[in-house]
């Protein structure tokens, strides 16, 4: 073992690295170095203990994630061929693959991909449609609600992808749409359940998974099946996961099955980080953590070593508002040299000017276009950069939705569109009343997911950072920032 390596890592690394608790919730902050700690724990585990790569599963989130792992093992010297590094649907995919020809399962299946999913719903829709009945009680509905096609497939889509991931077969939603007392919200549920059960069908006859079932399929057989169950529990005796704040119902479900009281669970994640609820990802999983497990160790990686101070304590101020959240105290490793920028614009107009003009200002100083960051709430807020700034000659490939920020990090940053209101920040959209029977709505919560969206904006950048605003109109979590930490702009 390279005797230097575990030299490099701070008190907190080195205690998740080397820790023997068959339990570890490990809280990383932005900028803690936690995929070093994740990579470095699965060669300490090979190293050390001599485990075989091929009892090891880890969890990520993202495939060009587990890309990254496997690389940073690979130049570790670390044997990775036999190493089990994929996403939860990767994962599935390998298990559904290997029990196919035993579970009398068609090896021939295949997954269905965003683009197919979709093209194989509309065209359910589109079939559906020819039957009279259906035609008018849609059409009558869309006008009632005065909803478009399109907005009618995206609310569709979304309710059987949330059926899916919280197990609500079509049996319930029939059972769910009976107890309805809103006449619109029953129709929707009914024409729903037609859609979702002609989807099925579908899928079924053409041999293909789609992401939600693919996991739901496993789960189904590492539930009812013990030798399954107990050969993956076997295989995998170090389970490691990435990113769990993000997990939903389903991801959790599947996990429990895969770890039985022999297997050691490893898991890290940052719950002031957990942006994805509007995919079912539940904050409250990392929560909970050690109530599920009592007999866990925690571990945090306290330091932040990407952002400068004043943007690692004025985040962790914004931050700490939130009331359900685990409480933790962020360090910055770099010293506070310089303040954040709150700039408060006439408009959005000169909001978009500004950021324009800096942008020109700090590439002739000799700043490089790809240390500059452009974040928006929505796409809304950002897509003048992408028309305006190719004009100037300024061909800059880093503007980008905070959620698409994920994992990055900049010199520069500039968050835009912090204002009140409709396509601002917070951007808090309601469900629609009919689909609530499915999706509950708790709007203080979802005020809560909007602060960690701009705790993750802000810690995105390492050295400036921009707050981009309106005068009279600005977001309340411009106010939350402390003026302890910032300079003021008028523009």
């Amino acid at each position: 073992m390279k005797e230097d390596f575990l030299s490099k890592l701070d008190d907190g690394q080195l205690k998740a690295v080397t820790s023997t608790n068959s339990r570890i919730l490990c809280l990383a902050g932005a900028g803690s170095g936690k995929t070093r700690v994740l990579t470095t724990r699965i060669f300490y585990l090979i190293q050390k203990f001599k485990i075989r790569p091929e009892n090891i599963l880890a969890i990520t989130f993202t495939k060009a994630a587990a890309r990254e792992m496997l690389l940073r093992l690979s130049l570790l010297g670390t044997d990775i061929k036999d190493l089990w590094c994929r996403t939860f649907h990767s994962a599935c995919y390998r298990i559904l693959r290997e029990v196919s020809n035993k579970k009398e399962i068609s090896q021939n299946f295949k997954v269905a991909d965003q683009i197919t999913q979709d093209k194989i719903m509309k065209q359910c829709i589109a079939d559906l449609q020819k039957n009279r009945d259906f035609a008018y009680n849609l059409n009558s509905f869309i006008e009632e609600n005065n909803w478009t096609l399109d907005l009618f497939f995206e609310e569709t889509y979304k309710l059987i992808k949330e059926c899916k991931s919280r197990f609500i077969s079509l049996d319930d939603l029939v059972e769910k749409a009976k107890k309805v007392r809103d006449d619109e919200a029953r129709e929707f549920l009914r024409l729903v359940y037609l859609i979702f059960k002609s989807y099925q069908e579908r899928l079924k006859k053409l041999n293909i998974f789609d992401f939600s079932d693919l996991m739901n399929r496993v789960i189904f057989l590492l539930e009812n099946d013990k030798s399954v169950s107990g050969h993956y529990q076997k295989r995998f005796e170090f389970i490691l996961v990435d990113e769990f704040q993000d997990v939903n119902l389903s991801q959790v479900r599947l996990l429990e099955l895969l770890c039985s009281a022999k297997n050691n669970l490893f898991v890290v994640g940052d719950d002031w980080q957990s942006i994805y609820g509007f995919r079912g990802g539940d904050v409250h999983h990392i929560l909970d953590f050690k109530k599920v497990y009592p007999d866990c160790e925690s571990i945090i990686l306290p330091y932040n070593y990407r952002s400068d101070g004043n943007i690692v304590n004025a985040a962790s101020r914004v931050i700490k508002n939130n009331s359900r959240q685990m409480r933790k105290k962020i360090k910055a490793f770099h010293p506070a040299n310089g303040k954040i920028n709150i700039v408060r614009a006439e408009d959005k107009a000169r909001g978009d000017s500004f950021v324009t003009d800096t942008i020109k200002k700090l590439v002739l100083k000799g700043i490089k276009q790809k240390d500059i960051m452009i974040l928006g709430r929505t796409w809304r807020v950002i897509d003048v950069f992408l028309k305006n700034l190719p004009k100037l000659g300024l061909k800059e490939v880093r503007i980008t939705t905070v959620h698409g920020a994920k994992g990055q990090e900049a010199k520069v940053v500039f968050i835009a569109g912090l204002y009140k209101g409709r396509g601002g920040f917070p951007h808090i959209k309601d469900d629609y009343e009919i689909t609530r029977e499915i999706r509950e709505t708790n709007r203080n919560e979802r005020l809560e997911e909007e602060r960690r969206i701009f705790y993750v904006a802000m810690t995105r950048a390492k050295e400036r950072l921009f707050l981009i605003t309106e005068k009279d109109n600005q977001s309340m979590f411009v106010r939350e920032v402390s003026r302890r930490y910032v300079r003021e702009i008028n523009c």
